[in-house]
């Protein structure tokens, strides 16, 4: 949601202005996802997971849990295509009544129309366990390793959930249990704890929540889904709402009112207690609880935090230039046993 900040005329008016720019955006019958993975803004050149499928990746480029992903895609050398989704209007995943969050992967047919074989894979450790599963056993196809994760609604809340997020499914191989367990525990450890000092940290202060919102400009290529004036909207609103939002989840989320301190001493524990003295925590490569972290990680970078974590947390500098060196040559594409 976008919210605004003001008083008397000059709020209601920005208000009113925002509410018909949003109706046009939003306004027609939503287009199925496969008219918009016609028309990427990104293209990442790769190997194919099977011959002729085509991976679309619907993003936000800055989010978190969207770079997770695009991490996991690079290391892993497959190709794929990304959608960068509008925030405000969501317009790209419209086609999805049930659903208004990113990532979302779609995966259909390169050459053939729309129809039965597409795929659609919601969450971020899901998107990620489904792929590893498929990458470690070919035999089994995206569309059945979909229904290996299904989807849960809560009672209180109607949050979605996804119990089996987090396990890598692979029939009749032996498996290092204790390995397996470790690997997931730092997996949901990110998505559980660590994610949750990131905005804390980057919106800190006005001026820092301005500087972070002027980089997600930059890097998310806003230019070419806002005008200007848009785009200087959401900048400055953006900030003034996200620097509130900070607040709030400092205090939800019991971190220390120092919150770079928050964001130091959670650092040190996946980099003491998870990687230790191995050259990454999944050995000597990265597993999924490696590229999670770093994916996440890469969401900040540009932000005064980021720079800061990399001044006060000495482990992190080498950790992070081994993860990124892995990643750019996609040290994990030679997994992809009769790829296309």
């Amino acid at each position: 949601k976008t919210l605004l900040l003001g008083t008397g005329a000059t709020a209601t008016a920005s208000a009113a202005g925002l509410a018909v720019w949003y109706r046009s955006l939003t306004s027609g019958e939503p287009l199925p996802p496969s008219h918009w993975a016609r028309q990427p803004i990104r293209q990442i050149s790769g190997r194919s997971l099977d011959k002729d499928l085509q991976l679309t990746l619907f993003q936000y480029q800055t989010c978190p849990f969207c770079c997770k992903v695009r991490a996991y895609l690079d290391y892993s050398g497959l190709a794929y295509n990304i959608v960068e989704v509008n925030s405000v209007s969501r317009q790209q995943i419209r086609w999805m009544t049930d659903y208004r969050k990113v990532p979302v992967l779609y995966a259909a047919p390169a050459n053939s129309p729309a129809g039965g074989d597409e795929v659609v894979l919601k969450d971020s450790s899901v998107i990620m366990s489904a792929l590893e599963s498929r990458i470690r056993d070919p035999s089994q196809s995206l569309a059945q390793l979909r229904l290996c994760y299904p989807g849960i609604v809560g009672e209180e809340g109607g949050k979605l959930t996804y119990p089996n997020r987090y396990f890598v499914m692979q029939p009749g191989q032996k498996l290092d249990e204790s390995k397996l367990r470790e690997e997931q525990k730092w997996r949901q450890w990110v998505d559980d704890v660590f994610v949750h000092t990131i905005s804390p940290n980057i919106y800190r202060t006005l001026p820092e929540a301005l500087d972070s919102f002027r980089w997600f400009d930059k890097a998310g290529d806003w230019e070419k889904c806002f005008t200007p004036a848009e785009r200087a909207l959401v900048i400055y609103t953006g900030a003034a709402v996200m620097r509130l939002v900070s607040m709030r989840l400092r205090s939800k989320y019991n971190l220390h009112r120092d919150v770079r301190k928050s964001l130091y001493n959670e650092l040190d524990a996946f980099l003491l207690n998870g990687v230790g003295k191995r050259r990454f925590r999944g050995g000597d490569r990265p597993d999924l609880s490696d590229l999670s972290m770093y994916g996440v990680l890469t969401a900040m970078e540009g932000t005064a935090a980021f720079s800061d974590a990399m001044d006060n947390c000495p482990k992190l500098r080498p950790w992070f230039g081994r993860m990124r060196a892995a990643v750019a040559a996609r040290e994990g594409g030679g997994r992809l046993a009769g790829a296309a």
